[in-house]
């Protein structure tokens, strides 16, 4: 992303003094289908759209499939924010971005959203738009899990480096990771796991079925937001997924 001709002449005067007052923030001009973001990476980058346009994506669940388009962003809808689950801890990023054509953009860290947060109120609508659009997705989310399988899971949101659960434990709760990341360290290793890596986001549902011995331990890396059942749940949970759990019992 070549830095030159990185700021479009029409940009909106709140912006220009950001850069003004923060001149570590870097400016980009993009060029088209260059990526922004990678799916799976654990970049920090905090991305603000100036011009132009771009598409996020997600990498289709058959091999070889072309990426699975979530949504196409362009400037003209006003100022733009991508990737600013990055401020909240180290995740790793759940779809790709990429420019729409040319495109100018401002990088950010999440040190940056702070100075925002300071004094630049127009911006800073833009930041708690999106929060509260990130947080009213998970809810609908949990929503949706409550009302397919009849069940009343518990919300958690769980901090970065907390433990859920140790290997060797009886395993007395099932989490569903619904957002986020969970690193699973066991005998076999370690794997970092997030919702489309896991069994309908269930971790380690063999053992919670059986009341058995957890064989890993689980700890959240950077945020995660959970719904979580209890022994009382697993006749329900049988019923809702029976292949499944005769996947995760045999």
């Amino acid at each position: 992303m070549p830095p030159g001709d990185a700021v479009p002449p029409d940009l909106d005067p709140e912006i220009r003094e950001f850069l003004a007052k923060v001149p570590d923030v870097e400016p980009l001009r993009c060029r088209d289908g260059e990526y922004l973001i990678r799916e799976g990476e654990p970049s920090r980058e905090i991305f603000v759209l100036l011009d132009g346009g771009l598409v996020v994506e997600r990498a289709a669940a058959l091999p070889g499939a072309p990426p699975v388009v979530l949504a196409c962003l362009t400037a003209e809808d006003g100022v733009v924010l991508v990737g600013e689950m990055a401020y909240l801890g180290d995740q790793r990023r759940t779809a790709s971005v990429r420019s729409s054509g040319l495109s100018h953009v401002l990088r950010l860290q999440p040190a940056h959203i702070d100075r925002i947060l300071e004094g630049f109120p127009m911006l800073t609508r833009v930041i708690c738009r999106q929060f509260s659009h990130r947080l009213q997705e998970t809810l609908e989310a949990l929503s949706k899990f409550q009302s397919r399988f009849a069940l009343n899971p518990g919300r958690r949101m769980a901090q970065d480096g907390e433990v859920l659960f140790r290997e060797g434990e009886t395993a007395g709760e099932l989490f569903q990771l619904m957002a986020g990341n969970v690193r699973l360290e066991g005998p076999g290793g370690t794997l970092e796991a997030g919702p489309d890596s896991l069994p309908q986001g269930f971790l380690e549902l063999g053992p919670y079925l059986r009341g058995g011995p957890h064989q890993a331990t689980a700890v959240v890396s950077g945020m995660a937001f959970l719904a979580v059942l209890g022994l009382q749940d697993r006749e329900t949970v049988v019923r809702s997924h029976p292949g499944l759990v005769l996947e995760s019992l045999t």
